[in-house]
């Protein structure tokens, strides 16, 4: 496990080229995001990424894996045992990537 200096300096590091939101527990925003449906639940990570691409996605889970990090994946965060967060991990927060992007279909004559 990291520690929390080594998983903000990380953060610092990724923070230029990450679209989302890195949050920290010492950030504005971190308790309302760290927050899932059931209340009884009260898991407190590392870092929350909130993702807005998959490329985020993909850094969240790079760092995860760098710093040596479980991950918790949150979509909605309504799972009643409180999946969708973890201790001392990396939340992957999905929720701001409310969007679709569809190319058009190439036609080939």
């Amino acid at each position: 496990m990291s520690s929390i200096a080594s998983v903000a300096s990380a953060a610092a590091d990724l923070g230029a080229s990450f679209g989302g939101q890195l949050l920290k527990p010492a950030d504005e925003g971190y308790e309302e995001a760290r927050k899932v449906h059931n209340g009884l639940v009260d898991k407190r990570p590392a870092l929350i990424a909130r993702c807005r691409s998959v490329a985020d996605v993909v850094d969240a889970v790079a760092l995860a894996t760098k710093l040596g990090l479980e991950v918790a994946v949150r979509g909605g965060g309504h799972n009643v045992a409180g999946r969708a967060t973890i201790d001392g991990g990396i939340m992957i927060d999905l929720s701001p990537m409310k969007g679709l992007l569809r190319n058009p279909p190439v036609v080939i004559p």
